[in-house]
């Protein structure tokens, strides 16, 4: 018998139509793919319904707002209770100014370690966050994120110029500043008929390309998905503590679609980007400019990066990994 379970999310989650690596998105994955395979899962915002009484286990996916403290400590009277992180709060950089003036608050903080610590399980998508969160809990999990099998057979569109892509959200200026500068010289200079796809949040401006094209973010997974007619995906990352806890995503969505990407040498895309058969990972700025002029004159060199960035891409679907989510809720009872 598999226990019932019930997740709750932050109730601005949905509203905010981000892919699978947000931890919204990555925490309905999960279930879907739980009731997929015969289990019990309802989740939603908010206060749970009283349908969810009965639960045995309690998610809750970064439940962060002071108000919510009675209602979690009450639940862990009736339902084991596992919380759910995926991004480091307590080290959020003054630049990423939309993230710091909303989390690097005492009460907001406080309100994440004191779930964590009556919870009796915590999960995370990478081991530096769990790191962090071992402050505040004897029992954390590291559970990576994963994607959707349906992007592997999926057929990105073809643009009629070499396109290099970027994809994120408003938090990324510092990381696109490690790369803009060579990214510019190289389409103004290197290959002019080349063009710029800026998606999600508009930093055409940070790139210094405005003449780039942007497109906002599609409010279904689904729909952004066939979005990403990238030839070249792009993956720069500002070393800072907070960045260490972010996730492969970003890389391993690129390499589902046959994307061969370019990215920052650093936690976490080194722990999935095979350098130099699935995509480059670069350590100086000037490598960023010489691995877009390698990829641009070679299509061949592209087509066989991206079939063995799917093939690697492969390994990372939750159909394939959604068990791991199973046995951490089992042990949990």
């Amino acid at each position: 018998m598999t226990p019932k379970v019930w997740a709750i999310h932050d109730a601005q989650a949905p509203n905010d139509p981000r892919p699978s690596g947000c931890g919204y998105y990555r925490i309905t994955l999960v279930m879907d793919q739980l009731k997929a395979n015969g289990w019990d899962v309802s989740y939603g915002a908010g206060t749970p319904p009283a349908q969810a009484a009965d639960a045995k286990i309690m998610v809750g996916q970064r439940l962060d707002r002071p108000d919510v403290l009675g209602l979690w400590r009450r639940m862990s009277l009736q339902h084991k209770l596992v919380y759910e992180l995926d991004d480091d709060i307590f080290h959020i950089d003054t630049v990423n100014w939309l993230a710091y003036r909303v989390y690097h608050q005492l009460d907001i903080q406080d309100a994440v370690a004191h779930c964590a610590e009556v919870a009796g399980l915590v999960t995370v998508s990478v081991e530096p966050l769990a790191e962090v969160m071992r402050q505040y809990s004897d029992n954390v999990v590291v559970l990576p994120n994963f994607i959707p099998e349906r992007l592997l057979s999926m057929t990105r569109p073809k643009p009629e110029r070499f396109t290099v892509g970027w994809t994120g959200g408003a938090s990324h200026s510092t990381d696109i500043r490690t790369c803009a500068p060579a990214v510019r010289a190289f389409l103004d200079w290197d290959c002019p008929k080349a063009q710029l796809h800026v998606q999600g949040s508009d930093f055409r401006g940070t790139f210094g390309h405005l003449n780039a094209r942007f497109t906002p973010w599609v409010a279904d997974s689904r729909d952004f998905y066939p979005t990403l007619d990238f030839d070249v995906g792009l993956a720069p990352l500002a070393d800072t503590v907070f960045n260490r806890s972010k996730s492969y995503i970003k890389a391993l969505e690129y390499a589902a679609l046959g994307i061969p990407v370019i990215a920052t040498d650093l936690e976490p895309y080194r722990d999935f980007v095979i350098d130099g058969v699935t995509g480059f990972l670069v350590r100086k700025e000037k490598e960023w400019r010489d691995r877009l002029r390698l990829l641009a004159g070679d299509e061949q060199l592209r087509e066989q990066m991206g079939e063995k960035a799917r093939e690697h891409a492969a390994n990372f679907t939750i159909e394939k990994n959604w068990v791991r989510w199973a046995e951490a809720y089992q042990a949990l009872i």
